[in-house]
């Protein structure tokens, strides 16, 4: 399962490989007009197609009873991330497409693509299981005081110049006052620093605990409105779940 471009190569090339059976994409651009998404979902209950291709919409809750074998494509980019929150939702999205294989009496199984299949997660994923991983993750967790042991508020900040970002962010991170239990990581560049021509900058915020987080957010705010941050467009993420 991939997105945007990738699903649709996929179409094609297994549109080639086998002409004899009709392939279904189920993904944003397959689903844009009302009613898509219902119409695809129903022809694929019905196994009107055989080969199915879709994003994560794809495993979230449907019942498809004659599919056997579900193939998640590329999963080193969960592996590989930078973003902590991403090997767990891997493990997430492999239970769910676990369900999604060898529904009633047919058996099913899932298949991994990796160029890293050596990599611990993968290996911990196929060999352990879901629980096992949960418990590795979370005890990763805890020795590096990430969520759920620690509390996270994320500065975004974009503008045309890469220096007016990172300036407006390292303005708000100097009136972040030095106090046990809070720890200030950047500014550094977005995983994806430019997009549409803006350049992207994050400030991450991390407290020991949700009051300290919140005092330390209402000492901030009207600091923070009293910069006049010009040319630059920021924002305040609590609990970031996309550090991308």
């Amino acid at each position: 399962m991939g997105h945007g471009v990738g699903t649709e190569q996929l179409e094609t090339t297994l549109q080639e490989l086998f002409p004899e059976h009709p392939v279904l994409r189920i993904d944003r651009d397959s689903t844009r007009r009302k009613g898509d998404l219902a119409k695809h979902l129903q022809a694929a209950t019905e196994n009107r197609f055989p080969l199915l291709i879709g994003t994560q919409m794809l495993a979230k809750g449907h019942h498809f009873p004659d599919v056997t074998s579900v193939e998640l494509l590329g999963v080193e980019g969960a592996a590989l991330s930078s973003d902590f929150r991403a090997p767990e939702r891997l493990g997430q999205l492999y239970t769910q497409v676990a369900g999604r294989a060898g529904r009633a009496s047919k058996a099913g199984h899932v298949v991994l693509q990796t160029h890293h299949p050596e990599h611990e997660l993968v290996q911990d994923l196929v060999n352990n299981g879901y629980d096992h991983f949960a418990r590795t993750a979370l005890h990763e967790r805890r020795l590096t005081q990430l969520p759920p042991f620690s509390q996270l508020a994320l500065f975004r900040a974009e503008a045309s110049q890469r220096d007016t970002a990172e300036q407006a962010l390292s303005a708000i991170a100097q009136l972040i006052p030095e106090v046990t239990g809070v720890q200030v990581v950047g500014p550094m560049p977005a995983a994806m620093e430019r997009r549409a021509g803006r350049y992207r900058y994050q400030l991450l915020l991390q407290c020991s605990d949700r009051g300290l987080r919140q005092q330390l957010l209402r000492h901030l705010q009207p600091q923070i409105q009293r910069l006049k941050l010009n040319q630059v467009r920021w924002s305040l993420d609590i609990d970031p779940q996309d550090f991308t």
